[in-house]
């Protein structure tokens, strides 16, 4: 089905089309008018009588596209975003652009979805998401945030590796196990860790393995999360409680 429009918009086209039907039939009239005047009727009888036919109906249709622009009916929806009121013609049924953050305002039996937040776990940026979400993208990094449907309901979860807390600790980052994606777990690890193919290699075939000591908890939830994507099985644990 079409999008429905914003009232400003359809508002904007009755008004322009109202201005220069308007306009022209005016010009017409006005045209014809001076003609009758310095030129009598004559030959250019003809020509007078269709400058003022068509001014006429300029004027008449111009009067009627005004009559339009009060017609035209208004729905609001809020963004829940950021709470920007958003005023269409009838009730929406399908997600439409915020007039002012320009994010896509999800719709579902004609109603807002509720919005949820989220942190991005390798930049910390702000994140939206909500039902309607399939795929998170960070705003800000690009990255992708992983999120599940919630088993008791429609709403959706962030996974706990994304969940930003603050500790003064010093962690470490242990890499227990892997999935499928091989290659990009080795890019990944290649990246972080600047390391050799042939030594990321081997730090898989010697797991469990210690990827990295002596890190925040902020930093080791964001390189857990970086390397779930990649379906890495990543542990970290206080150093102290390491040790023992």
């Amino acid at each position: 089905m079409p999008r429905v429009p914003r009232a400003s918009d359809v508002i904007e086209i009755l008004a322009e089309r109202s201005l220069m039907i308007g306009i022209g039939g005016v010009v017409s009239l006005t045209l014809g008018g001076l003609l009758i005047r310095y030129k009598g009727q004559g030959y250019l009888t003809g020509l007078i009588t269709v400058l003022f036919v068509f001014g006429a109906i300029g004027v008449i249709f111009a009067a009627y596209f005004a009559l339009q622009v009060r017609k035209v009916s208004t729905h609001e929806i809020k963004c829940p975003y950021c709470e920007e009121p958003n005023v269409l013609v009838d009730t929406p049924t399908d997600d439409f652009p915020c007039v002012r953050c320009n994010r896509m305002v999800p719709i579902v039996d004609g109603k807002t979805v509720t919005v949820d937040q989220v942190r991005c776990g390798y930049c910390n940026e702000l994140n939206y998401y909500s039902q309607k979400t399939e795929v998170l993208l960070c705003e800000k990094c690009n990255h992708e945030i992983p999120i599940a449907v919630d088993e008791n309901g429609p709403r959706k979860t962030i996974p706990a590796a994304f969940v930003v807390v603050d500790d003064e600790a010093l962690y470490e980052l242990q890499l227990v196990g892997q999935g499928h994606k091989t290659e990009e777990l080795i890019n990944a690890l290649q990246h972080m860790l600047a390391l050799n193919r042939n030594q990321v290699k081997n730090m898989l075939n010697e797991m469990p393995v210690t990827v990295l000591t002596g890190i925040t908890r902020k930093k080791a939830e964001m390189l857990k999360a970086q390397l779930s994507i990649y379906e890495g099985e990543v542990e970290f644990h206080p150093m102290e409680e390491a040790r023992r």
